[in-house]
C-alpha cells in the first residue's frame, strides 16, 4: 500500500519497533530495504532475506551495489546461500553418449577426467522430455574473518578462497551431478558459466 505511505521499508521500521528476535524480509529490492534490512541486524536481530543474484558470493557485490559499505556487510553478514534446481534426466531413457575432453568446461578439467556423458533423449515415462525429477544444487558461504576481510577490501575475486576452505560452489555441485550421470550438460551449463 505505497499509495497510503506504508510501503516495505516502512512495515520494516514499524517491526523495529516491536523487537522481535528474527525478522524475515521477502526479498531486498532496493537501496531503502537494504539500508533497513542492515540496521536491523546491526541492532542485533537475525534478518534473513532473499536477493537476486547468481551465486552465494555475489550477494556481496549486490549489497555493495545498492549503496551498502563493506565495513557494514562484512560486520553482519553471517552466512549467504544460493540454490537452483536442476533436472534430472529420466533414468529410463537417458542415453550414454562419449564425451572428447575439449567438451569439459575449462575450469573442471583438471579435477574430474569423465570420457563419457548421458543426455536426454525423451520415452513415455517422462513425457518425451528427457528429465524426470529435479535436484537442488546450493552454496552456502560461511562468513569468516577471512572472507569479511575480503569483503572490507571491496575483493569480490574469492575463488581460490573457496576452494582453500573446502567450499562447494553452484557451478561444482552442477558438475557432480553431471559426473554422476544424473543431469546433462546442457542442464547445468547456465551454472557454468557464471563463475
Amino acid at each position: 500500500k505505497e499509495s497510503i505511505g506504508l510501503g516495505f521499508a516502512a512495515t520494516l521500521r514499524t517491526f523495529l519497533r516491536q523487537d522481535p528476535d528474527v525478522i524475515m524480509v521477502g526479498e531486498i529490492r532496493d537501496p531503502e530495504t537494504a539500508n533497513m534490512a542492515i540496521r536491523a541486524a546491526l541492532t542485533g536481530h537475525l534478518v534473513l532475506s532473499t536477493i537476486h543474484t547468481n551465486s552465494a558470493w555475489g550477494t556481496v557485490s549486490r549489497l555493495m551495489d545498492m549503496g551498502i559499505p563493506g565495513f557494514l556487510l562484512a560486520n553482519m553478514l553471517n552466512t549467504t546461500v544460493a540454490q537452483r534446481l536442476i533436472r534430472l534426466l529420466c533414468p529410463f531413457c537417458k542415453a550414454e553418449e562419449e564425451f572428447g575432453e575439449e567438451q569439459y568446461p575449462r575450469q573442471f578439467k583438471a579435477s574430474i577426467k569423465l570420457l563419457r556423458h548421458f543426455m536426454a533423449k525423451g520415452c513415455a515415462q517422462c513425457f518425451y522430455t528427457g528429465y524426470k525429477g529435479r535436484k537442488a544444487v546450493y552454496e552456502v558461504i560461511p562468513i569468516d574473518a577471512d572472507l569479511a576481510q575480503e569483503i572490507r577490501s571491496g575483493n569480490m575475486a574469492i575463488n581460490n578462497i573457496l576452494k582453500e576452505k573446502n567450499i562447494n560452489t553452484l557451478s561444482g555441485n552442477a558438475f557432480a551431478l553431471f559426473a554422476q550421470g544424473l543431469t546433462s550438460l546442457e542442464e547445468i551449463y547456465p551454472l557454468l558459466v557464471t563463475i
